[in-house]
């Protein structure tokens, strides 16, 4: 009967407590990228309006400045691509976080990357630039290099349909208050071979563009299913918006393109080059 009794009350605390941590995490992350949004706003504060780029320096592109924890420039040693981990806009922001990982890399992500670190400084400097706790909407905020952004204003003589795609300056933004610039991710991607889905990528991808990349469902073990967004937090994932606030949101309202391209005016909209 004792065994009983404890059995019972085990089984009605132990989702509680379950709840509780999932709401103690949630809100600690929510800080976070609430410190994080403050430096993307003072980024474009000094660059006198001009929005911190996801993804800006690789050829033929000149590299922008990028630093690590004791405000040193990323070394030409450092782990994998030496362009690649300064183009990434996580090591960019740095200096406007006073060189601090913590909103970065809030709960497992920080494991993670030091896992895949092991130890080295030069390593930590690159997984840290690929696993951020959020994912930056840069194809259409800020601009990514390598989702058609900063392309030239013309191809063959004739105008470039794909100009201009993201909204580039702070005051262009129309509606700030619904406009995604980060949210928590996820990625399947494996740079150092766990073999696991893992919490934590420095990009994020819309629902549609040219047409869907978003599948009819959340699948929990492919990143790609919904665009790398982790909806970690009881099916609602950590969101900053343009205008500064944070907030946890479902994963069916962020379905809605309004949320991500500043020029859409349906939820189903697709972009539609000239």
């Amino acid at each position: 009967m004792v065994v009983a009794v404890i059995a019972l009350l085990l089984a009605l605390a132990v989702p509680g407590l379950s709840g509780l941590r999932s709401r103690a995490g949630s809100i600690r992350e929510l800080s976070a990228l609430r410190g994080l949004t403050t430096a993307w706003t003072q980024y474009a504060t000094d660059q006198r309006g001009w929005l911190l780029p996801a993804v800006y320096g690789m050829p033929p592109l000149s590299p922008l400045p990028a630093f690590y924890e004791d405000g040193q420039p990323i070394p030409e040693t450092v782990f994998g691509n030496q362009r690649a981990v300064v183009a990434r806009w996580p090591h960019r922001i740095s200096r406007y976080l006073d060189h601090q990982q913590q909103p970065l890399a809030v709960s497992t992500e920080a494991w993670q990357v030091e896992s895949c670190s092991e130890g080295d400084l030069m390593k930590r400097l690159y997984f840290a630039s690929l696993y951020p706790a959020f994912g930056m909407n840069g194809m259409w905020v800020g601009g990514d290099q390598e989702r058609y952004g900063f392309m030239p204003e013309s191809i063959g003589g004739k105008p470039n349909p794909f100009r201009n795609l993201h909204a580039s300056r702070l005051t262009s933004i129309r509606h700030p208050e619904r406009l995604v610039v980060f949210a928590s991710s996820r990625t399947n991607q494996d740079a150092c071979a766990t073999g696991s889905v893992r919490e934590g990528y420095f990009r994020l991808e819309s629902p549609q563009w040219l047409g869907p990349q978003w599948a009819g469902t959340y699948d929990p073990l492919l990143a790609t299913s919904c665009g790398n967004v982790s909806a970690r937090w009881n099916g609602q994932a950590s969101v900053a918006n343009a205008n500064g606030s944070v907030e946890l949101v479902p994963m069916h309202e962020l379905r809605d393109m309004r949320r991500w391209a500043d020029q859409a005016d349906a939820r189903e909209w697709r972009f539609k080059p000239n």
